[in-house]
């Protein structure tokens, strides 16, 4: 039986290697990207059938729905992994209102509208994994991060929430929360904030991409059997 799996913003960063990871347990990845076209064919290049990439638009209902749509000729997927988002760092008390909001619909109100479309779907065929990803940031206050730890935060809440609600139907929903990761989005920052930030971390590293995956299929693959988990992943940034 095939084995499928969505994995939003799957072709970039952390998302390209869940999307590595499952494909190499047997998945066939829906992967959806926003903006990117280039780093979509990589993916597809490189995995070939296994991988199926998708433009959506994550804080767009009506986008979600359609892909959902499209996706009915195939096995409804049992894994959905919602990783898609972006951070826009600034005081709250000089960004403009709509970056605030920006932030908060693309991470929590993406999570949201995959969970709103798909969940029922699962529920319905008694079956299904969903793991959202959260961050060190919904724990740990960073000034000029409020929006970003704000949606982190929702999610989280929500994934707790979703746990219980679904679990008499074989719907299981995790959150794993990573610290600081080497992606597109870290090494946006400053030589002299990166220094600061890995004095703030135990072990002096960020993590890999490949290290946040290798937790994700954990959950994914059921080796690791369990709902309602928040897996704080990090090399000790987490802890406090």
């Amino acid at each position: 039986m095939t084995k499928t799996a969505i994995v939003t913003g799957g072709t970039r960063g952390i998302g390209r290697a869940i999307a590595g990871k499952l494909i190499a347990e047997g998945f066939t990845v829906f992967a959806t990207y926003f903006k990117d076209e280039a780093a979509a064919d990589r993916l597809t290049c490189e995995f070939g059938p296994s991988a199926i990439t998708a433009r959506v638009d994550g804080s767009d209902r009506r986008q979600v729905e359609q892909f959902c749509t499209q996706l009915q000729g195939h096995p409804l997927p049992s894994v959905l992994v919602n990783n898609a988002g972006i951070a826009r760092d600034g005081l709250f008390l000089s960004q403009e209102p709509s970056t605030f909001e920006q932030v908060m619909a693309n991470n929590f109100g993406g999570t949201l509208n995959f969970c709103e479309v798909f969940a029922p779907l699962m529920a319905k065929a008694r079956h299904g994994n969903i793991i959202n990803i959260g961050s060190v940031a919904a724990q740990k206050i960073k000034l000029g991060n409020t929006a970003y730890g704000c949606a982190k935060a929702a999610i989280e809440r929500l994934s707790m929430g979703l746990s219980i609600e679904l679990a008499r139907f074989d719907v299981r929903v995790n959150c794993v929360s990573p610290g600081f990761v080497d992606t597109d989005m870290f090494q946006a920052f400053a030589g002299d904030q990166v220094r600061e930030i890995l004095k703030s971390i135990p072990a002096r590293r960020v993590m890999t991409a490949e290290e946040v995956a290798e937790a994700v299929c954990l959950l994914a693959t059921r080796r690791l059997s369990t709902t309602g988990s928040l897996l704080r992943v990090g090399n000790g940034e987490n802890v406090g």
